[in-house]
């Protein structure tokens, strides 16, 4: 597993900055795990509980979109 920190994505669910881990052998389904994930507010970025169960929906709602990103950034 390596360490990623997204410092930025924009989705349709908002705009979040998360940081954690990912083992990418299988491209398609790689194993993502969320270490920190703050969504921007508007004060500023916001701090999840990213063990809560909203918040897990949520990550998992994000997984496409930051297996895509994470891959173009590894090639």
């Amino acid at each position: 597993m390596n360490n990623f920190i997204i410092s930025r994505i924009n989705t349709s669910l908002g705009i979040y900055r998360i940081s954690g881990y990912w083992g990418h052998e299988d491209e398609e389904d790689g194993k993502i795990d969320v270490s920190s994930i703050e969504v921007m507010g508007t004060d500023g970025w916001v701090l999840l509980n990213h063990t809560s169960d909203n918040v897990m929906n949520i990550i998992s709602a994000l997984r496409p979109a930051l297996t895509k990103h994470l891959l173009a950034k590894s090639k």
